[in-house]
């Protein structure tokens, strides 16, 4: 019996785009003829080397991390400005809302489990208020590990006593619910909130909860 529903945030509860990113980063640079923005993707978002993942691991402040990118890319900006082009790069799925608000008002717990940082998730926190109906956050650079580390699954159980096949995770990244398999937890990836409804409707085992789904599906 499913007792936690557990989200990923980026590409699940809100879609984003970065690829725009370093383009208009790049427009501050006094040397931009330099630079390419291909180059600065790979280095800010590469997923093993990239520099946003000590960032995202809680190992760079967010100062330390703008400076770093400003020096390396000759940005004649200040922090209100890197943070006017890092940080909007979020929508919300309001179906995705919906399902969110359903499964609150049924009594769930709900998790948010993330890699993430502290200027994207302070934005969203401002922004987005679907993120107030979660119980709590699991945010990789509070924890200091990012997924798939085992670190950032584990502190799922610090949080609520339950067992992993007692919770559902939702991640947009198939290596990442695969990883969480191994640890023992049920998941699955995210593709679109239709397809969510209905693996939510087969993972609830009381005949009560499946009439609630059924009415609002």
């Amino acid at each position: 019996m499913i007792k936690l529903f557990v989200f990923d945030l980026g590409n699940v509860i809100l879609p984003f785009d970065h690829r725009h990113i370093p383009t208009r980063l790049l427009e501050w640079s006094s040397q931009k003829e330099l630079f390419q923005p291909e180059e600065m993707f790979e280095y800010l978002f590469d997923q093993d080397n990239g520099l946003i993942n000590p960032y995202e691991e809680g190992y760079m402040t967010s100062m330390e991390f703008f400076e770093v990118v400003k020096r390396r890319y000759s940005l004649e900006m200040d922090f209100e400005d890197f943070k006017n082009i890092w940080s909007p790069i979020f929508k919300e799925d309001h179906d995705v809302n919906r399902i969110i608000l359903e499964l609150k008002k049924m009594g769930y717990p709900l998790f948010i489990l993330s890699n993430t940082n502290e200027l994207h998730f302070t934005y969203i926190k401002d922004n987005y208020p679907i993120v107030h109906a979660f119980d709590e956050w699991i945010l990789s650079y509070e924890v200091h590990a990012k997924k798939p580390k085992k670190r950032i699954y584990d502190e799922i159980f610090n949080r609520i006593d339950v067992s992993g096949k007692e919770v559902f995770y939702i991640d947009d990244t198939a290596a990442y619910v695969e990883k969480a398999r191994t640890y023992g937890l049920k998941g699955t990836v995210f593709k679109d909130s239709d397809s969510l409804w209905r693996q939510i409707r087969d993972v609830i085992n009381t005949n009560q909860d499946k009439r609630v789904i059924n009415a609002i599906s």
